[in-house]
Order: C-alpha cells, then sequence, then structure tokens
C-alpha cells in the first residue's frame, strides 16, 4: 500500500532514492498526474504485515504490524535510535533480517497499531524489538525501554515520531494496485482455483552445501572462479567494449571451426551478442533476496567456449555464470500456495518458501546447430528422467507439457532459471497458485525459477519484459534460451501486429520459423482446461513460458542439464566451459591453431619503467598466446594478450593500467607468457 497524508493527499511516504536506508517525503501528483516513473511508484510502496506472519502455523494474529518498504523486504521501520519517554525522533529504514544485518551498528525494529479507518489512518508504534547478540543464538528481544507513546508524523519535508497524539498524521491508506498491478486476485489465470493464502510458517534458511554466502565471496566473482577459468577465455569477461569486442571474435572463431567441420551456428552471431549484453545489463534493483546487494549485478560474466569431444565433434557453448535472481521485488510473501519443504507429512505439516537466496550457476548454451525433432522420441532422455516418467507415465502419455526436464529447462534474459510450465504433480504451476505476479517462484532450496510468463499476465512495467521493449523494433524481444539452444522470445502483442512473424503459427512447442530467424520460440497464452481437486474441470488461461519438452536435439550435447559450477571439476564436463588447461585445437581464418613446442622472452624494455614497457617474444610456431600481468601479491592485474598468433617475433605494450583502464600504483610486478603449456615469468619495476 501507499501511506498518504489523509488531510491534503499531496505527500506519501516514500525511500529516499539516494540512500535506501532513509525515508523521505513524495509528491502525490507526481504519481496520479501521469508524470512520475516507476522507480517514483516503487519507492511508495510498503507491505503491511502482522507481526506473526511467518509464524502463523503455531502462533496467531497480532493485529500489529511491521511497515518494509517494496524495494527492500527483508527491512522494516525503525527509531533512529533508542527514545526515550517523550522524545521524538526521525524514522529510518534498517535491515531485519538478511544477511548482512549484522553490519549494523543498530539492529532493531519497530512494531506499529493502525487505529481508525483505510481513509484516516493513525500509525502509533507501540513496541520495538532489538537484536540480542550478547545471547547464543542471538535473537529479537522486546525493547523494555521503549515508549508506546509514539506516533508516526509526516509534513511536506519529513518523516518522524511525535509523543503527542495530536500531532500524528492521519494517512490514507491506498491501494498499491492502482498504481501497478502487482496482485494475483482470486480466480485469476495465476490462481484459477481461489486458492487461499496459506498460513503455514516460514521454511528454515538452506544449510549445509546450500547455506546462503556473503556476496562479495560468491563463487562467481571470486579469484577461485578466475583461476578455474582458462587465460583464453578471460578476454570475455566483463561487460566493457573490450570484453565485448573479444567476444564477437571467439564467435568468428567459433563460427570457423563449425564451418570446417561442416556445421553451423544455430543464429547469427548478433543474436548471441544481443543476448550476452542483455545478461550483462542486470543490476539488483531491490533487496528482495537474502543475500543479495543493491545495485551488484544478477549476472557475472557471460563468454564463448568451444571444445571437442574425444571424437573430435566441436561443442562451443555460451557460458553463463548467473546467480539466479531476478533484479527486481518479487512479492514472494503475497503467493497464495507456495512450494512446501518436502520434510515429511503433508503440505499442510510442513514449512513453505516465502524466502529467496542468491545462487551460483553456470549455464550452458550450446551454439552448435543440433537440428531439431520430428517426434517427442527423437530426444532421448532416458539417462535424466522426465516429469513425465517421475509421475508413471507410460509413452503413450508423454506430451510437450510432460516429456521434459524434471527442473531447470532454460534461462531467462535477467540470469534466473526457466523451469517447465508444469510442476512436478503434472499441473501447470498457475493452476496451483504457486507463483508470484512475474511468473516466478522459490522451491525447497529458495532458489528462483520461472514457470510462466507475467508479462501475459498482466504487462504491468515491472515484469521480465513489457511493452515498452517492443517499440522500434520488428520483433517480440528476446527473453531467455532453452538448454538445447533454441532461442525464446516475448508473446506476440495485438499492437504490435505488424511484428515479423505475427501472423504466424506457432507449432505445440510454441516455435515456428519465419524470415530468417530460424526456429524459435515464443511466449504464447492459450485457453486450458485442468481439473480442481473436487473433481470439477476449470478453464483458464495459460500463460506458457518455455513450454517443457526440447524442439531441439539434445542427444550430443554433452551435460545437457549441468549448470552447477562443479562442471569446472568434472572431466567429462570441463572442457566446456573453458575450465582451465582446457583450450583445444581449433581454426583461425582457415589455419589449424598449433600449440608452439618451444617460445622465448626476448626482452622487456625499458625495466624499471614509467609508465610504458615493451614486452617482446619468439614464437617458433604458430599457437595460442596469453600474457598476463600480476602484482607483488600475486592478484591478475591486467590481460595484455590472449590470441592466436603466427610464429615469428612479437611484441605487445603494457601502459601500467589495469583491467578497467585505471592507473596503477608503482612497485614490482611479474608478467607471465603463456604459449599452450608452456610458461615463462619475468619481473619488472614501475617507478612512480
Amino acid at each position: 500500500m501507499l501511506l498518504v497524508d489523509a488531510e491534503t493527499m499531496s505527500y506519501c511516504l516514500t525511500v529516499d532514492p539516494s540512500d535506501p536506508s532513509s525515508l523521505g517525503v513524495g509528491d502525490v501528483s507526481v504519481l496520479t498526474g501521469g508524470t512520475g516513473t516507476y522507480g517514483n511508484a516503487v519507492r511508495s510502496m510498503f507491505q503491511v504485515l502482522d507481526l506473526n506472519t511467518a509464524v502463523l502455523a503455531t502462533e496467531s494474529l497480532t493485529g500489529t504490524y511491521t511497515l518494509h518498504p517494496w524495494l527492500a523486504s527483508y527491512h522494516a521501520m525503525d527509531a533512529d535510535a533508542d527514545i526515550a519517554s517523550g522524545s521524538a525522533s526521525s524514522v529510518v529504514i534498517r535491515d531485519k533480517n538478511s544477511f548482512y544485518m549484522a553490519e549494523q551498528t543498530t539492529i532493531a525494529f519497530l512494531v506499529f497499531t493502525l487505529a481508525g479507518t483505510p481513509s484516516s489512518t493513525t500509525v502509533q508504534a507501540t513496541s520495538r524489538y532489538f537484536y540480542n547478540t550478547s545471547l547464543d543464538p542471538a535473537i529479537y528481544e522486546l525493547d523494555t525501554e521503549w515508549s508506546a507513546d509514539q506516533w508516526l508524523r509526516m509534513d511536506a519535508t519529513s518523516v518522524s515520531l511525535t509523543a503527542v497524539e495530536s500531532e500524528a498524521t492521519a494517512f490514507m491508506l491506498a491501494d498499491a494496485n492502482d498504481l501497478i498491478d502487482v496482485k494475483v486476485p482470486a480466480g485469476s489465470d495465476f490462481n484459477p482455483q481461489s486458492t487461499d493464502w496459506q498460513t503455514n510458517s516460514f521454511a528454515a534458511w538452506p544449510t549445509g552445501n546450500d547455506t546462503p554466502w556473503d556476496y562479495d565471496e560468491s563463487q562467481l566473482s571470486s579469484d577461485g572462479f578466475l583461476q578455474s577459468v582458462d587465460d583464453y577465455y578471460e578476454t570475455q569477461f566483463g561487460d566493457s567494449d573490450e570484453a565485448s569486442a573479444a567476444a564477437s571474435s571467439a564467435l568468428d572463431a567459433i563460427e570457423a571451426s563449425l564451418a570446417g567441420q561442416g556445421a553451423a551456428l544455430r543464429y547469427s552471431k548478433d543474436v548471441y551478442l544481443t543476448f550476452r549484453e542483455s545478461l550483462l545489463g542486470y543490476e539488483f534493483g531491490a533487496v528482495d533476496m537474502y543475500n543479495s546487494v543493491l545495485g551488484e549485478k544478477t549476472v557475472e560474466n557471460v563468454y564463448f567456449t568451444n571444445a571437442a569431444d574425444d571424437d573430435g565433434m566441436d561443442h562451443p557453448f555460451m557460458v553463463i555464470a548467473s546467480h539466479n535472481a531476478p533484479a527486481g521485488p518479487q512479492f514472494l510473501i503475497d503467493v497464495a500456495r507456495p512450494p512446501g519443504d518436502g520434510i515429511g507429512g503433508t503440505y499442510e505439516d510442513q514449512t513453505i518458501t516465502r524466502n529467496a537466496v542468491l545462487e551460483n550457476r553456470l549455464v550452458k548454451i550450446p551454439l552448435r546447430d543440433y537440428g531439431l525433432v520430428s517426434t517427442l522420441t527423437d530426444n532421448d532422455l532416458s539417462e535424466y528422467g522426465t516429469l513425465a516418467e517421475d509421475m508413471g507415465l507410460t509413452e503413450d502419455d508423454w506430451t510437450v507439457d510432460n516429456y521434459a526436464s524434471l527442473s531447470s529447462s532454460a534461462i531467462a534474459v535477467d540470469g534466473a532459471m526457466i523451469y517447465p510450465a508444469c510442476s512436478n504433480i503434472l499441473v501447470y504451476a498457475t493452476f496451483s497458485a504457486e507463483i508470484t505476479v512475474s511468473g516466478i517462484h522459490v522451491g525447497r532450496g529458495m532458489g528462483f525459477h520461472y514457470h510462466a510468463d507475467g508479462h501475459s499476465f498482466n504487462g504491468n512495467g515491472i515484469n521480465l519484459y513489457n511493452l515498452g521493449d517492443y517499440e522500434g523494433h520488428s520483433h517480440p524481444p528476446i527473453i531467455g534460451f532453452v538448454f538445447d539452444g533454441i532461442a525464446l522470445f516475448g508473446k506476440y502483442e495485438s499492437t504490435y501486429d505488424s511484428m515479423d512473424g505475427h501472423g504466424d503459427v506457432l507449432d505445440d512447442y510454441n516455435g515456428h520459423t519465419h524470415d530468417d530467424y530460424g526456429y524459435h520460440h515464443h511466449a504464447y497464452s492459450t485457453e486450458v482446461a485442468q481439473q480442481a481437486q473436487n473433481g470439477q474441470a476449470v478453464t483458464y488461461v495459460q500463460h506458457f513460458f518455455q513450454r517443457g519438452a526440447f524442439k531441439g536435439l539434445v542427444n550430443d550435447i554433452p551435460g545437457l542439464f549441468q549448470v552447477s559450477t562443479s562442471q569446472f571439476m568434472e572431466d567429462e564436463y570441463k572442457r566446456y566451459v573453458g575450465a582451465e588447461g582446457t583450450v583445444v585445437v581449433g581454426t583461425d581464418d582457415g589455419l589449424i591453431l598449433q600449440t608452439p613446442v618451444s617460445f622465448n622472452i626476448s626482452q622487456n624494455y625499458p625495466n624499471p619503467f614509467n609508465p610504458l614497457t615493451t614486452l617482446s617474444y619468439d614464437l617458433p610456431e604458430n599457437g595460442h598466446v596469453g600474457i598476463t600481468i600480476f602484482d607483488i601479491a600475486g592478484k591478475r592485474v591486467k590481460t595484455l594478450v590472449n590470441t592466436y598468433q603466427l610464429a615469428g617475433s612479437r611484441s605487445t605494450q603494457w601502459n601500467a593500467t589495469n583491467d578497467a583502464g585505471t592507473p596503477v600504483s608503482g612497485g614490482l610486478y611479474f608478467y607471465t607468457i603463456r604459449a599452450g603449456d608452456l610458461k615463462q615469468t619475468r619481473k619488472m619495476l614501475l617507478l612512480k
């Protein structure tokens, strides 16, 4: 809801756009007059949750509430200090229970009582809880020094608490859905059975190998990941112009290599480069995951690899190192019936998943065109299992919905996993009211994945893709890639009926071929009927994302469902994710890439230097060369060369900057030249 001053209807409570820990005052006319942005709207939206929301299976409603900014669901309102009776204070937003809450000096939150009517409500801070770190384990305890005589007050410029009840602001509690439609009404396409909001207690955080981790220590952003990937691919890391150029060059080499085998890329290189650029553009715009960090990237790196199997067949991939999380708020609190934890008993006895954590995912999208199936069984999935087989169905009952992966089958353009439309009990996730308005939810491990197309459900501007993504384009936007290498595009909109392929029929896999696009999928909406628990058939519109079954042939794709970083340690698959030491012979402009049997570093001059030095070396044979600068602590500073080179005398220069182009400080540095399995290291001194 929005908290608007009831007297003038001019101001509303909002999160300070420059400081997400501060509350400010927003201009209501900006929201109602059509001049505001989605940012204005979502910063003014708050969740009002009963104090016992997370434990309703064992505790009753209290009639008291915590107030959470919609952009930070793990944060709540608090006073700016421990307040003595009779004083007034500003109100702040504190981390209430995310992974990082202990980093605050003060860990506390206020509990409010609402009095009046929705059109005129006073908000009283009746109690306060603080996190007692002196206990083991630390827990929240009631702040016995808090005075209940504190009311929320808002004027044209500030928000504060007052001990004088007559100074309390009367708020109108406005339905935020009037600004952005983010709810799933009973009886709608995402809740066709009118399922009630379930009161199961929230599941505990994952433990063991799945225990949440600090974003700064993510496997995907740490030095460990850089050390796992061969230097040959590191020039593609990041989203700089240089990395994009390296990625483009890698695709050129892959295309040439495939041509030498009589094969080809499934799509033009521009499709893959566009998807790569889009993936790297997503940043966390909300703190809606337990261990996410505002402003950091959802996808760390996207790079293109090429490796041959033991028979010499090339298998190039687009490798996506993702934290498996969307960028914006996801409304998990509003899901009517989230998945249970699966621990004993029926659903009613289980805790449920309304919280989310980041994960490390290493997804491989095949670039080679392996062809298309004619029938479902052209793809042999017996070694993996399918939803149909998991439910004991025989081949006669296999369909495009159930001859599908038991878990992920695609990746969305924000880096989050996509699952088949059907759940593991062979009903659409929408039918069970398991997903948010964005078509997403979290499972037992609290990792995000899509089951349906939120844009098709409401098109409200905060989905994975929206109507704005159609402007100025001749085709719906690319929104994902399936593990068989087939691209997934947004649905066709009636208001953009001149787009390429708009009138072309989609097949049973929600795909078609038109113009020069090649075979591809589209998100798709169609009327379906499913049987409810009472035996009655319920008819509604199903909004498909990825249907389930693979249209692309997958029998020759190595590591089809492998999405873990453990691929770096698996001999069978590590070459395909570009693990250290797995770069293999390929082609470049029709030449065979040779691995030199020897090379010589001829000189480094001047040394000492400031600010430029030249590194010279001799190659007796054509081959791949990598030149990397390290500091005295052994940390990589800059990659200078990472490419195939012809035999002869070669040189390159270093201008004393790092990979980001920032000048480095003076001191001792090392440079390593690697040619194939051969490596030589030298010292050099930068004077500043």
